[in-house]
C-alpha cells in the first residue's frame, strides 16, 4: 500500500520516451522555477505512460519523501477502474487552490492536469472546458468528486452533468 501525497508538479509522457535524462530535461522545461528539484517517475500502464513528477518546495527546498507517489497517480489508476465510458475525476482542492481534473473516453486518456483555483465556480469552469475541447457531452458523464463543497455548489454542479459520485 502506497501512501499519496499531493503537487501539482506533474506530467505525463508515453511509455518508453522518457530516460532519466529525458525525464530530468522535461521537468525542467515545464517547471523552470523549481530547478534542482528532485524528479521521479514511475509507470501508468494502464494508459502506456509514465508519469514525471517531482515536489513544491516548502522554505526553498525540495523536500522528497521515500515511498510517497503523488495523489495524481492514485486518481490515474482509479480512473482506469471506474466503468463509465465518459470517465471524469474532479478533486477540489480549496486550501492549496489547486483543482487536479482527470478525463477519460473509455479506454484513452484525454486529459490529466491541475488548475490553480481560488474557488469552487472556477474548478467548475476548468471542468466544463476541458469536457466541450474533448466533445464530452458533461450531461452523459458523471463525476467523481474528491474535495470539500457545500449542498448548494454540489447541486450547481449537478446542472451540469449525468450525476454526482463523492469520493473519499
Amino acid at each position: 500500500m502506497s501512501d499519496y501525497s499531493p503537487t501539482q508538479l506533474f506530467t505525463l509522457v508515453p511509455e518508453g520516451f522518457s530516460d532519466n535524462k529525458t525525464r530530468d530535461n522535461i521537468f525542467c522545461t515545464l517547471f523552470p522555477e523549481e530547478k534542482g528539484a528532485e524528479v521521479f517517475s514511475v509507470p501508468v500502464p494502464q494508459y502506456s505512460a509514465v508519469l514525471i513528477y517531482g515536489w513544491e518546495g516548502r522554505n526553498g527546498s525540495i523536500t522528497p519523501e521515500a515511498g510517497v507517489l503523488p495523489t495524481v497517480y492514485k486518481h490515474l489508476k482509479d480512473l482506469a477502474a471506474l466503468k463509465d465510458h465518459n470517465k471524469l475525476i474532479v478533486d477540489f482542492d480549496i486550501e492549496r487552490k489547486q483543482t487536479c481534473i482527470l478525463l477519460a473516453e473509455g479506454e484513452r486518456l484525454v486529459s490529466a492536469n491541475s488548475y490553480h483555483t481560488v474557488d469552487f465556480p472556477t474548478a467548475v469552469y476548468y471542468m466544463l472546458e476541458i469536457l466541450n475541447k474533448s466533445q464530452i457531452n458533461p450531461q452523459q458523464t458523471t463525476v467523481n468528486f474528491i474535495g470539500k463543497a457545500d449542498d448548494a455548489q454540489l447541486k450547481m454542479l449537478k446542472t451540469y452533468v449525468k450525476d454526482i459520485k463523492l469520493c473519499l
